[in-house]
């Protein structure tokens, strides 16, 4: 397959014209890092929807990093899909992929003691043994075994907590990307709903006394805080599809998920404290670009 020009400032998605709701309130959560080798001040954080609506107050979980082997195949108790793994003395610095947003089966799993069931899928750059994840997604929330699931969009720079936005529902095809630009510190978030044609596009630094490291890339579905933290079952999702996926390391090698000469592929496999698959991913194809993860059970 060809690769299009990995873009100098910033994804390359054609997004539509801006409109700037939350700046303010990202600023609050996220002052910017500060950095000995920039000459200039960082910019401030920034939030700008078009069709998307900021959900104040809003209060999904947060990710729960898992630590994983650097094996070709890792057994994870909240995360399943694939992770990208940098190589020594390599950094990544851009990760796309494409996704629908699955028709959740809240009848299937018993709502869990804390109130609701989950399943999220989601790009992002750490996270793989790292203390930080720059990440963008879709969560589907269960409420009821017999109503129907809820759909919130977000951003997170773990270790702070998800930025929300509503707008999506089961069905809408979403485009994510993550991209570290280099000429200002800052992480690009971006997400776009290519079936009503909303945009997100968010620039952030690195949280304030975290190191974000970008020795990984990931695109991942999530039981979000799951059967690590207890009390969140993860929702019966079916089967999602994620498709062309591309990385790109600092140095502008750009590749899929599959093995390159700068980073390593392993699989993530989710399974429940016992050992039970709970979320499978595919093998991947379209060399590397594609793959899938069907849903096996919710604890």
């Amino acid at each position: 397959m060809s690769f299009p020009e990995v873009p100098q400032k910033g994804p390359n998605v054609n997004l539509r014209p801006l409109i700037v709701v939350a700046a303010a309130a990202a600023a609050v959560a996220m002052a910017p890092a500060a950095s000995a080798s920039t000459s200039t001040a960082t910019p401030a954080p920034s939030l700008h929807l078009h069709g998307f609506h900021l959900v104040k107050g809003a209060h999904l979980p947060r990710t729960v990093l898992p630590h994983l082997a650097r094996n070709a195949t890792v057994d994870s108790q909240n995360w399943s899909g694939y992770a990208a793994v940098a190589k020594s003395n390599v950094a990544l610095r851009f990760v796309e992929s494409t996704f629908t947003v699955p028709s959740v089966n809240c009848s299937a799993v018993a709502i869990g003691s804390g109130g609701q069931n989950y399943a999220a899928e989601w790009v992002g750059l750490d996270g793989f043994n790292s203390t930080t994840v720059e990440q963008t997604g879709v969560d589907s929330i269960c409420e009821s075994g017999s109503g129907a699931a809820t759909n919130q969009a977000w951003y997170e720079m773990y270790p702070l907590d998800p930025v929300v936005f509503s707008g999506v529902k089961a069905g809408d095809t979403i485009f994510v990307a993550v991209w570290y630009d280099s000429s200002t510190n800052q992480y690009q978030l971006t997400m776009e709903d290519k079936t009503t044609g909303s945009t997100m596009q968010s620039s952030q630094p690195c949280p304030s006394g975290s190191t974000c490291d970008r020795n990984s890339a990931e695109v991942i579905e999530e039981d979000p805080g799951g059967s690590v933290a207890g009390g969140i079952n993860l929702a019966d999702f079916g089967k999602v599809n994620f498709t062309s996926t591309l990385v790109t390391s600092r140095d502008g090698l750009r590749g899929t998920l599959s093995p390159s000469s700068l980073w390593t592929s392993t699989e993530i496999i989710m399974q429940d404290p016992s050992g039970d698959d709970m979320a499978t991913p595919s093998a991947l194809t379209d060399s590397g670009a594609d793959f899938s993860v069907t849903w096996n059970r919710g604890t």
